[in-house]
């Protein structure tokens, strides 16, 4: 801001300089063709000898009051003190014939001279306009006025001054406008920093800025969008700590109740009877962490990146490996599908499927059947996976999508989270799952897929 005044001041300087310049050059020549005009008129020495003696008593006159005022700037009767920094000098034949000065040399650069000059004469430096009739010789008549420097410089440091003192009074209201600026625009920043400094593994809220501007608020709601993100994924880490130690602790309990069995039975039949019941708990202790990792990988995607999926071949592969448990049951599985592709994630698909066909296996009973089918209409593909097995009442068919749920009629060693992790896949792919049985039918597990993302 001091760099910009200062600029400031400089142009102005050089402005009033160059106006004041021209002002005073316009009157100076336009007095040396008046004065001209009229002493060619009449220049004899009678009549150049009354010009002076009126000349000075003007001049005198104008003295004497401006010495008695204290002010002596100000204009008298006879007209104003600057005009004694004037000079009128008259020249015939090339010599100096009266000059408004009596005591000042001639100021002329010669008699071919025309126009403006500067010229230091007596310690003084003028500023003279030499003019002579067109009509004449130049040697003839010619006229000379001049106008002394420091008046110039006077009225132009007298500018400059008003108008430096001016800026400079303005200077500290304008410092101090600007810091009101910069700490208004400054002060969302400094409330933003403040909100994050305040924000801690405890404390993921929204952060609001009071006055937010247009140019923070795409970078507040991008913070916004990360603390989300860090608060939804904490609370995954928290549940699924919850969900672990709460599901494991059974399971281990058991566990260590068949070892301690074991250990002190003296039965052959008892201790083979217990070692059983240890492998068949770490079997399902297994599956049991097995789904809880697939349900905090399924629980953490936000979106998925889908990709080409030759479905029926896909459900070839799981059916193929899941052909021996239903073999240990005497089960009938088949599968109905013929080559359709989707768009999808293929990974996750395996495990919605694998996950229906594995449910349908152990919960539907010795020698049932088991049907997986694909078909599709106008609006949806469709994959069905139907069983034999038992009725699945209404009021468990209405929970059991929900995670850790196991109805109290089903068999087996479910945690209660399959069922849970095929919706939240469905759901990732825009696609719907459900549940249909009726007395005397089929179980069926329906999923549909958009039409849309078949390929």
């Amino acid at each position: 801001v001091s760099a910009l005044m200062l600029l400031s001041l400089y142009f102005n300087f050089q402005s009033a300089k160059h106006e004041v310049e021209e002002v005073y050059d316009a009157r100076l020549g336009q007095s040396a063709k008046l004065l001209l005009l009229t002493l060619s008129v009449s220049s004899t020495d009678d009549a150049l000898e009354n010009y002076k003696t009126h000349f000075d008593h003007w001049m005198s006159s104008i003295s004497q009051v401006s010495n008695a005022n204290a002010d002596n700037d100000q204009p008298t009767p006879f007209g104003h003190p600057y005009e004694q920094n004037l000079v009128f000098q008259f020249y015939q034949q090339g010599q100096l014939t009266w000059s408004s000065v009596s005591e000042l040399p001639p100021l002329s650069n010669g008699p071919s001279h025309i126009g403006y000059s500067d010229i230091l004469k007596a310690g003084e430096q003028w500023r003279a306009f030499q003019v002579s009739m067109p009509s004449s010789d130049a040697l003839d008549q010619f006229v000379v006025v001049a106008e002394k420097q420091k008046i110039r410089q006077e009225i132009i440091h007298e500018i400059a001054l008003s108008t430096a003192v001016e800026q400079l009074l303005l200077l500290p209201a304008l410092l101090l406008l600007l810091i009101w600026l910069i700490n208004q625009y400054f002060r969302p920043i400094s409330e933003m920093r403040s909100a994050i400094a305040q924000r801690n593994l405890h404390r993921l809220d929204r952060i609001y800025i009071s006055k937010n501007t247009t140019e923070l608020a795409p970078l507040v709601e991008a913070l916004n969008s990360l603390l989300a993100e860090l608060e939804q994924a904490w609370q995954r880490e928290k549940r699924f700590t919850r969900t672990a130690a709460h599901e494991l602790k059974t399971p281990l309990t058991i566990l260590r109740l068949n070892a301690e069995n074991a250990l002190k039975s003296n039965d052959p039949e008892q201790l083979r009877e217990d070692l059983t019941n240890i492998l068949q708990g770490i079997d399902r202790t297994d599956r049991l962490i097995h789904q809880l990792l697939t349900l905090a990988k399924v629980d953490s995607i936000g979106t998925l990146t889908f990709h080409r999926v030759e479905l029926s071949a896909m459900l070839k592969a799981v059916v193929a490996d899941l052909v021996p448990l239903a073999l240990k049951q005497d089960q009938d599985i088949s599968l109905n599908a013929e080559e359709v592709y989707l768009s999808g994630d293929k990974l996750l698909l395996e495990v919605l499927f694998r996950n229906l066909i594995d449910n349908a296996i152990r919960y539907s009973g010795k020698h049932s059947v088991i049907s997986v089918d694909v078909t599709q209409d106008r609006q949806f593909l469709q994959v069905s996976v139907s069983d034999s097995g038992p009725t699945i009442p209404k009021a468990i068919r209405e929970r059991l999508f929900e995670q850790f749920y196991r109805g109290a009629s089903q068999i087996g060693d479910g945690a209660g989270l399959g069922m849970s992790i095929c919706k939240d896949i469905t759901s990732l792919h825009g696609a719907s799952i459900e549940v249909t049985a009726q007395e005397g039918e089929l179980n069926r597990f329906i999923v549909r897929f958009p039409i849309r993302l078949k390929l």
